[in-house]
Parts: C-alpha cells; structure tokens; sequence
C-alpha cells in the first residue's frame, strides 16, 4: 500500500474509454493549465475540439510587419483560418529599424519634408497599413490596436479603424502624419476607444483638412465630442497643445479619468494642458505628469475628483528666480501644488524632487508643507511619497522631522530615486 505506483500503473486510457468522455470535463481540465501557455498550445493541437477550448485561454498578439506582411495576408485570406475569435491586440509595424523623430521635431516648421536631414529609411513598397488593416478586419473581436514606425502617413487608414467594433486601446508610435488632420481623423474614427497612448508622433505643416484629398468623414465633421468614450489618454511628444485645442474645439470633451503627460517644453502646450485639465474638473481622478518644466501653467483648483498625483522631475532650484530673490513659499513648486489640491478624495501624492545643489533643499517650506498637509481634505491620504535622486541622510531627517503628523500616520516614504 505504501510503495510508489509504477510507470506501468500510469498507462493511458485507451480511446474507447476517452471517447465516452464529455467535451465538458475536457474543458474543465484545460482550464486548470489557462496560466501555462505551453500547455494550451500542445493542447490546441490534440484534435479540432480542443482547439477553440485552449483558445479561450490563449490570446496571442500578432505583430505585423514588412518581413512577415505577405504571410500575414495569406492567412487572412485564407478560408480554413481559425484565428477570427482568438485575436486581441494588433500591431502593425511599418518599419524594423529603430526610428527616430528627432528630425521633424527640432527642424524648421516650414521645412518641406523630404527635405529634412536625418531621412528616415523609406517604406516596404508593398506595405501599407491601410492594406493591413483592410485585411485585419476579418479578425473583428480585436481591442488592442497599436501602430509604430511609420512615415509621411495620411489619414487613409481611418476607414478601415471603423471595422473594429470592439477596439477599445489605441496606441501611436513613432508615428510622422502628413498633417494634424490626419492624426484627428485616425485617432477619432473609432468612438468607442477608451485609451488613447501617443508616444513620438509628429505631424507636417498644419492643414485644416486631411492630406491626399481624403475629406473628412461625416460623423467627424458633426461630431460634438472628439473622443466621447476616452477614459484614459497617454502623451509622450511634443505640440502637444494642437491635440488638446482640438478637443477643446468641440462643444464638449471626453469624460477623461486618468491622464499621463510626459514632454510639455513649450508654453503654449502648458496653457492647452492647464485648459484641458480644467475643463475635466472633477472628472479626473488619476494624474501623472512627467518632466513638467511648464508646472506653473497647470492649475489643479478644479480637479476635485482628483484621487492620486504623481509628478517626477519637478526641479528645485534658482534657474527660474531673480538675482538676488529669497526663496518663499509663493515660489515654492512644492507648496504650491498642494495649496492647489482641493479634493477630498485624494489618497496618494508621489514627488519627485531634483535640486540643481544640495542648497536648493532650503528652497521648500516644510513648516508650510506640514500646515497644508494637516488640512482636512487630506484626511484620506494613505502614501506622501517624496522621491530625491541622491538623496542625503540629514534630508530625510529633516522631513521626518517636520512633517510629524503624516510620518506617525505611517503614510510618509522618503526614498533616493
């Protein structure tokens, strides 16, 4: 009773025992292995039952590109393809070289752009993301779309972007439009995407209708709201503040609930975001903004949603003072954006914090900090995180020392980075 069973013992059951099993208790079975992939693919190809059981499980991201295009193609047009209900994230990348826009972003505005340095390798001539995504229609339950490396593009991919009903996450990268138009008309044709990610996209001379000829769709052009399901944009690039005045140029903007911005240099962008962000009031719950050297220009008085903050590369220093002016708390980046915060939802503030020289530490009112943080619509903050690159012991001593009533809370982290 208590030896090992044999090899012998473990034989498998013979099909005429396996066949008088019910799809069903196979079923329960493979989805105890849904979290190893390896598993569910030699599972899919035990026999045509359990294909579309593993695939339940199985959701594979397809990557597009000139290589592997006309393989792509065949298996679209293929009628044995079996991959329709199985899809969920597309990527469709026009170039396998790594890209770089830093020749559209920093050259001259009136610059034609074929005559830009830097050019960036021209197109597979047979590959074209319109094509791509005519094809991918047939794979109709995709949520996830992403686009990158692509060049001189026009809105003629619009169109096809209509034909994913359930796209709900669009992402650009490394994207050039041939106008704003352009960029508009592809980021608005599907209404129901609620993510919208941009990261390095840029766009030619500014149009007010798209390139190539292609007019605008109807329910673009009579649309009240640019992106009326959007809950969550992401912005990594520069102008940014053409994209926002569009969306401010409608009668109303998208109920936004998390917004992250990385890239705003320019005054105007910072203005466009301050008037973005206002007019989602207390819609926004979730904020993340990343090297904000325009921080002035952002007014967070009407977030009143706002639940958590999180800004990195918030420099502290004198490059923004006059000669001979004394540190206040008026001038205090810190204090400021705290003294801004009005909502009484808000559960965590996560800074970081880069002094020019350790000098520069002195420029933060702690006392004021501490008397801010003590108000009542912080009564529900479970993390104050100040984040120092190089960060110096007698610093953290100090704000421990005076910020006493969150750090007994438990709720204050100091951390170097």
């Amino acid at each position: 009773m208590q030896k090992r069973p044999s090899i012998a013992t473990l034989r498998p059951l013979t099909r005429v025992i396996t066949d008088r099993f019910p799809l069903e208790l196979f079923r329960i079975v493979i989805e105890c292995a849904q979290q190893d992939r390896a598993t569910l693919a030699a599972c899919s190809l035990v026999c045509r039952a359990w294909l579309p059981i593993s695939r339940e499980h199985f959701h594979p991201r397809i990557t597009v590109h000139p290589g592997n295009a006309v393989r792509f193609m065949d298996i679209m047009s293929s009628p044995l393809m079996t991959l329709q209900t199985s899809i969920r994230h597309l990527v469709i990348q026009k170039q396998q070289a790594v890209v770089d826009h830093f020749f559209l972003l920093h050259s001259p505005a009136n610059t034609p752009v074929s005559a830009k340095p830097n050019q960036p390798p021209k197109p597979h001539p047979s590959f074209e993301v319109s094509h791509i995504l005519a094809k991918a229609a047939s794979l109709p339950y995709i949520t996830k779309l992403t686009l990158q490396k692509g060049y001189g593009e026009s809105s003629a991919m619009a169109h096809h972007l209509r034909e994913f009903l359930y796209l709900e996450e669009l992402e650009i990268r490394s994207f050039e439009f041939t106008s704003f138009a352009d960029l508009a008309a592809v980021i608005s044709a599907q209404q129901n995407v609620r993510r919208l990610a941009l990261t390095d996209v840029a766009w030619g001379a500014k149009s007010l209708t798209p390139a190539h000829g292609t007019a605008l769709p109807t329910h673009q052009a009579t649309q009240t709201c640019a992106l009326p399901n959007l809950r969550r944009l992401e912005l990594f690039m520069e102008r940014q503040g053409e994209l926002f005045n569009w969306i401010l140029g409608k009668p109303s903007i998208p109920p936004v609930e998390y917004v992250e911005l990385g890239g705003i240099t320019e005054v105007d962008d910072a203005i466009a975001v301050s008037r973005f962000l206002r007019g989602l009031g207390p819609v926004l719950k979730h904020l993340r903004l990343y090297s904000p050297s325009r921080i002035s220009q952002v007014n967070l008085v009407h977030n009143t949603g706002l639940q958590s903050l999180k800004i990195s590369h918030l420099h502290i220093g004198q490059h923004d003072r006059k000669e001979g002016e004394r540190a206040t708390s008026a001038g205090d980046e810190v204090c400021t954006i705290l003294s801004q915060l009005c909502s009484p939802h808000i559960t965590a503030i996560s800074l970081q914090l880069l002094f020019n020289e350790p000098e520069c530490f002195a420029f933060i009112d702690w006392g004021q900090v501490a008397r801010t943080l003590a108000l009542p619509r912080y009564q529900n903050l479970q993390l104050m995180e100040l984040r120092i690159p190089r960060l110096k012991r007698w610093m953290a001593t100090t704000i421990m020392r005076t910020l006493p009533s969150i750090a007994s809370r438990g709720i204050l982290s100091v951390a170097n980075g």
